[in-house]
């Protein structure tokens, strides 16, 4: 698909070029070896050079918006926690992957969004390096809790929604610290690798969890 908008993109430039090219060529003749001295639509020719060029850049921003991942940074932990909320409202599961669990016991409105989708059926994973307070556990019951018992655990931070269907899947990733954390947020046209690579780390973590 994207070498298709590729080369399509690429035709509307040429086209685009071509157009200006001959209009510059017509003036340049009728300027300099025609015998009319006057260009009663010089400025509808120049009007519509420009605006097929105006109207290509735009069309390249549009498409090119489209394959960008969205992004947002929060000043306070409260705003992510917001966003945690919304986010995982969105999608008919979500996998947490995570250093600390902290978050969870941080808003109220969070563990409500969790439970209503747990009893609506939709199936919460959340992975941590260490195991999770029975609190945490007993006030999300149906939840997954995936331990790793890594020594090391990875520094990647990040919830994947829909990840089991394909071509639907949304990827949060966290990175900083407040004021300056940022969340960056991919979909099958923005990052397509990322979120393979994010469900490998999911896959891989399930493995190390039932290995130890």
């Amino acid at each position: 698909m994207q070498k298709l908008v590729k080369h399509t993109l690429y035709l509307f430039l040429w086209l685009t070029g071509t157009t200006a090219f001959l209009a510059i060529f017509g003036l340049a003749y009728v300027w300099f070896f025609s015998e009319k001295t006057e260009l009663p639509h010089l400025g509808w020719i120049i009007t519509a050079v420009i605006a097929e060029m105006a109207a290509v850049v735009l069309m390249l921003a549009k498409k090119g918006m489209k394959y960008l991942p969205d992004t947002q940074t929060d000043k306070e932990p409260k705003d992510t926690l917001k966003f945690m909320e919304k986010f995982i409202s969105t999608g008919t599961s979500a996998t947490v992957v995570s250093n600390r669990v902290s978050w969870l016991t941080s808003d109220e409105n969070l563990i409500s969004t969790l439970k209503s989708k747990i009893e609506s059926g939709t199936r919460i994973e959340i992975i941590t390096p260490k195991e999770v307070p029975d609190g945490v556990k007993s006030n999300l019951q149906g939840a997954s809790f995936i331990v790793t018992d890594e020594d090391s655990p990875p520094e990647a931070r990040f919830t994947l929604v829909n990840g089991e269907r394909g071509g639907a899947e949304k990827l949060a990733i966290a990175r900083g610290v407040h004021p300056d954390h940022e969340i960056t947020i991919f979909d099958n046209n923005s990052g397509p690798q990322i979120i393979a690579m994010a469900k490998d780390i999911i896959r891989k973590s399930k493995a190390l969890s039932n290995a130890t």
